[in-house]
């Protein structure tokens, strides 16, 4: 069997993205591999699988995960957990998710199974590379409010896109970050890779490297295979992850980034999508 499958030619939106097939099965989920391993972030569109490497990239350092005045209270009701509930995490970001309406979503059923293919290499292509869920529950109800599908490659973690119940519970998408990057922390992952600039990322600690850099801090950190598992007993609970990070003052946040918090599109017939929600809580 060969891999990877051919790439077309050409590299749409500005030179960050390569386009491949998206239904050649095994492989397909090589590429996949091959992608993370290398710094793009695999996503789906038009049909397609779409490898983006961004011109910059938004990272954390866990440990510097900021803590806003207003998380901590709402941590109260929620706990963490780890690929605990992948299709139901799947099912809600396809559902509550969009780049540019309603529907249009670019974790398709498609890409998601590629993802799932990942699991099934072979040691040559899979590497140390694995697709999962993130979950926030309420702890009363015990019900599914915010989530999200990410991969961890050696010591670096990857957030794809996630899902917020921001008008039953708003504001519970921040405490699902701020827990997560606590817990990134707690489990030894040097890099937190955000992707795309957002205000809210860069709110939470995130600093925009260009993509040289990106790609230099990969190649150091990919071979260091930190497994993310998931928290045990009360390790989930939110308030206990969050006393692990420190609250951010108003005045030590600087001034707010001249962002967007909408996808970004480009100018192009052909949309490509943003790797982001349209929907954050």
């Amino acid at each position: 069997m060969r891999y990877p499958p051919r790439f077309s030619r050409g590299l749409p939106d500005g030179g960050e993205f390569v386009v491949a097939n998206l239904n050649e099965g095994e492989r397909t989920a090589a590429l996949v591999a091959v992608l993370v391993w290398h710094g793009f972030l695999p996503m789906s569109g038009v049909g397609l699988l779409l490898g983006k490497l961004h011109i910059n990239r938004c990272v954390l350092e866990p440990q510097k995960t900021h803590l806003g005045k207003k998380v901590r209270k709402r941590a109260k009701a929620f706990r963490l957990t780890v690929n605990k509930a992948w299709p139901e995490v799947v099912r809600k970001i396809q559902e509550l998710t969009y780049t540019s309406a309603p529907g249009d979503c670019w974790l398709t059923d498609q890409v998601v199974k590629a993802y799932q293919g990942v699991e099934k290499l072979g040691p040559r292509w899979r590497r140390n590379i694995r697709f999962l869920s993130v979950e926030l529950w309420h702890a009363e109800t015990k019900e599914l409010v915010a989530g999200e599908i990410g991969y961890t490659c050696g010591s670096v973690y990857s957030s794809c896109t996630g899902f917020t119940s921001k008008d039953q519970y708003p504001g519970a998408g921040t405490v699902q970050l701020a827990a997560l990057g606590a817990w990134l922390a707690k489990q030894g992952f040097q890099l937190w890779d955000l992707g795309m600039e957002i205000d809210y990322k860069l709110e939470l600690g995130g600093r925009m490297v260009p993509r040289a850099e990106w790609a230099q801090k990969v190649r150091e950190l990919r071979t260091l295979a930190i497994p993310l598992e998931t928290p045990l007993g009360d390790e989930g609970s939110a308030p206990k992850l969050l006393a692990m990070l420190r609250e951010v003052p108003d005045d030590e946040r600087g001034d707010p980034p001249k962002t967007t918090a909408k996808a970004e599109l480009p100018a192009r017939d052909v949309k490509m999508p943003s790797e982001e929600p349209a929907m954050v809580g």
